[in-house]
């Protein structure tokens, strides 16, 4: 309890924290983005607007990395793209390039569907195998304008030759469109590459969908565990209050147990502060996903604290620690999974009140790295985004110096030794989940993710 209280007064007392400074590199910082563009694109005036271009992820993959813009306003040209990277750090304003070209990102003119084309990309994953995975979700989400362009998809890309690979169209019975579904997680065999199982969170429905690569077949699975606790969905960042109703968010797998082959899926709605489990076993059947009861498969694995609300969150392989992107406390936790999960086991890697406004992404490369990136997405919604600031950051933590000497690091005893779940400290024991209803979009509420005063734009039905 001692290590923790000297956390926060550490945390508190200036705009930025590192449990080990040195760990800790910003890789890359944008004021605004920039693509590299044939010119016919940026003369359009509807080609590219500066203001509503809005980076949601930062995945590392030697010594590139891939930045992607969702389609959530007009004059966006690329939602998939990559940065090369080279020291010194940080590199400002990297211009972003289309990946794997600019004809796999750009719209056909009458916005017909098009196989051969992606629309909205939110936050793609590198796999062993050199491969990039993602969903198109296949929406332009434009507030007061949200278009159905083509079926949501999930796609793979070599990342050896930059050449897709693979496209599978996700069919209705799983979803209506790829409206909320903003991750992935992937499960690959350790000896097979073919062997690839995809889980997806559905933020809008509030649902996981299940994808078996090998099999070519997809299912899904409603549980209240993937709702999000009303208690929990009221925000402040950076002064701004607001409420959002986000239900399952992110997914992380353990490593596979060593009989049972199968893993454990550790998951999050965002608005909540509590984190549940499943086996793998359980999401692999597809019989599974069609019962109307699931027994005890789902489980609640315990509370993170107060206003530690999380959006994505990734398991490093070889340590076995969890780590959590804050998005109320503009931080980067983590938790050793060999240890109860309670707040008092966890930790603050890295803490930046000044610039991660709303930390949007979270992945652990290959090389022993974490990753996380924050967007302001927060000041474009509530307030006002300054494109003289420096808005969108990625950093890179080297886990193991980021951990050492904390609780997370499994050389470290643990603080306390049961598990927390929520409500335990005011003596109640439940956790009411809201029904879904048809909402305009995720983060944000009714108003389709861009604040209230939002207008569609003049010309467009």
């Amino acid at each position: 309890m001692l290590r923790l209280a000297l956390l926060g007064v550490v945390a508190f007392a200036g705009l930025v924290f590192a449990a080990n400074p040195k760990a800790v590199d910003e890789v890359l910082k944008w004021q605004k983005v920039q693509f590299d563009l044939p010119e016919s694109v940026t003369a359009n005036p509807d080609g590219y607007i500066p203001i509503n271009n809005i980076p949601m992820s930062g995945v590392h993959y030697k010594n590139r990395v891939f930045v992607t813009v969702p389609r959530r306003r007009w004059g966006i040209p690329s939602t998939l793209n990559v940065v090369d990277i080279a020291p010194p750090f940080p590199n400002t304003n990297p211009v972003l390039k289309p990946y794997p070209s600019f004809e796999l990102n750009e719209l056909r003119t009458d916005l017909q569907p098009d196989a051969n084309r992606i629309v909205t990309v939110y936050r793609p994953r590198v796999d062993r195998c050199d491969r990039l995975w993602f969903i198109d979700t296949g929406m332009m989400e434009i507030p007061g304008n949200f278009t159905i362009v083509q079926r949501p998809s999930i796609w793979v890309i070599d990342l050896k030759t930059d050449t897709p690979i693979h496209r599978y169209e996700i069919p209705a019975k799983d979803v209506d469109s790829g409206y909320g579904l903003t991750s992935i997680t992937l499960d690959v065999d350790p000896d097979d590459c073919e062997k690839v199982f995809v889980y997806i969170s559905d933020l809008q429905t509030y649902r996981m969908l299940v994808y078996d690569h090998q099999n070519q077949k997809s299912w899904r699975f409603l549980h209240n565990y993937f709702f999000l606790n009303p208690l929990e969905g009221d925000f402040r960042i950076q002064g701004i209050p607001f409420s959002w109703d986000d239900g399952i968010f992110s997914i992380a797998l353990s490593n596979p147990d060593p009989v049972s082959k199968f893993r454990t899926a550790y998951f999050h709605a965002l608005s909540s502060n509590s984190e549940f489990t499943v086996s793998t076993a359980v999401l692999r059947n597809e019989t599974a996903a069609r019962r109307s009861y699931h027994g005890n498969d789902f489980q609640l694995l315990g509370y993170r604290g107060a206003q530690s609300q999380s959006s994505i969150h990734a398991f490093d392989r070889e340590t076995g620690v969890i780590f959590f992107a804050l998005i109320q406390q503009n931080a980067v936790s983590c938790w050793d999974t060999k240890k109860p999960f309670a707040p008092q086991n966890m930790a603050i890697i890295y803490k930046n009140d000044a610039d991660i406004v709303y930390p949007n992404d979270l992945a652990i490369d290959n090389d022993g790295y974490v990753w996380f990136m924050s967007n302001s997405i927060i000041k474009l919604l509530y307030t006002q985004l300054n494109l003289d600031e420096f808005n969108f950051h990625i950093w890179r933590a080297n886990i193991k110096q980021a951990i050492k000497g904390t609780v997370c690091d499994p050389t470290i005893r643990a603080n306390v030794d049961a598990v927390q779940r929520f409500g335990e400290s005011t003596g109640g024991d439940r956790v009411t989940f809201l029904e879904y209803k048809d909402k305009y979009g995720p983060g944000g509420g009714p108003f389709g993710g861009w604040g209230q005063t939002e207008q569609k734009r003049p010309g467009r039905p």
